[in-house]
């Protein structure tokens, strides 16, 4: 048996020493800024995100459709006594074609192609948990015609210390009529326990469909009209299922990189066990909900315009941002600034068809 095993990766290494092979350095590094003032508002809490983000990885490519990549993604927070705050593992397998793609391991939420409303992730879930540790199949047709997405992302570790937890993540959608798009996004999250307790199982369930139209008009304009749809229980509880629902407007029009970005949410509390507390004593809170908490507004309407800058240079190598953002939940009026800025390189090692480099 380990004589065959040993020939068949010795077999697997051959073919991939005969085939087409790239030795790619993927280095990015980008800084954070997320200042938000919410004093007052019972959907947050006003604090500032100042990081630098350090991202490099080693990519080996054969065939033009397989690689593997092993990396690390390195945080540190301004401020912090810490050389690192927080380091992690890049590592994973992907297949990609021109409509079929697929990762395994642990990669960027980049790799993701569904369109994800504000209530799935919110931006500082995209900065601090920017890792998806499972499994993402995908298929794009024709540049977005129609798309679809089934990924599993592992979020928690069952232990004395962690809750056991993962979601599914599943999008689909394509364009109509040249400038309509529909499609429709799911998120079903299993939120359950530490090994030190039982019986403290939660089950998340939040569903988007959506059709918008996109076109030019001197101004670029994204006009998506939404429905939310959740699905909630806190089986500790035993009170069933809690389903609230609203409808979601966003627009958004940008020229030379300049963008007016307006979302507007009418509805139900979306997150109602926000403050719930579970058999450790700690209140679920962004431990459950990864999305903006101002969707858990009990005023039945959330607005966020953004005003802003976002632009890439030096052929998609830089990439700025920049955004003052008012949001409106019923009760008062809050703010939030928002400054990002990233660099990548991309250098081919070696590359066999041409030597080495």
């Amino acid at each position: 048996m380990n004589r065959r095993f040993y020939i068949t990766v010795l077999l697997a290494l051959a073919f991939a020493t005969a085939s087409a092979q790239e030795l790619v350095f993927d280095g990015k590094i980008s800084t954070h800024f997320d200042n938000t003032e919410y004093s007052g508002s019972d959907c947050g809490s006003s604090r500032t995100i100042f990081a630098v983000k350090v991202e490099p990885s080693l990519k080996y490519v054969w065939n033009k459709k397989h690689s593997v990549v092993l990396g690390t993604e390195l945080l540190k927070d301004f401020g912090s006594k810490k050389f690192v705050d927080e380091a992690k593992l890049v590592a994973y397998y992907q297949f990609q074609n021109e409509k079929f793609g697929a990762n395994a391991g642990i990669f960027g939420r980049s790799h993701l192609i569904g369109r994800y409303s504000r209530a799935f992730f919110s931006d500082s879930t995209l900065i601090y948990n920017s890792l998806v540790q499972g499994i993402a199949m995908r298929y794009n047709n024709g540049g977005g015609k129609a798309f679809a997405e089934l990924a599993v992302d592992w979020e928690g570790l069952y232990s004395p210390e962690t809750r056991e937890k993962f979601r599914i993540l599943v999008a689909a959608g394509g364009k109509f009529a040249k400038i309509f798009d529909a499609g429709v996004s799911m998120s079903i999250q299993h939120y359950a326990n530490k090994s030190v307790f039982e019986g403290n199982v939660v089950d998340n369930v939040l569903i988007n469909p959506y059709i918008g139209v996109r076109f030019d008009a001197f101004f670029a304009f994204d006009i998506r009209l939404g429905y939310l749809q959740g699905m909630q229980r806190d089986r500790m509880l035993q009170e069933g299922w809690k389903a609230p629902m609203g409808g979601e407007f966003n627009f958004r029009m940008s020229k030379w990189g300049v963008f007016i970005d307006n979302n507007l949410y009418f509805g139900k509390n979306l997150m109602p066990l926000y403050h719930h507390t579970g058999k450790d004593g700690l209140a679920y809170g962004s431990d459950l909900y990864s999305g903006d908490p101002f969707y858990g507004t009990s005023h039945h309407i959330y607005n966020r315009t953004g005003i802003g800058y976002e632009r890439s240079f030096v052929k998609d190598r830089v990439s700025v941002r920049a955004e003052m953002v008012l949001q409106y939940n019923g009760h008062g009026m809050y703010y939030q600034q928002l400054i990002g800025v990233s660099a990548k390189i991309c250098p081919t090692l070696y590359d066999k068809s041409k030597h080495k480099k």
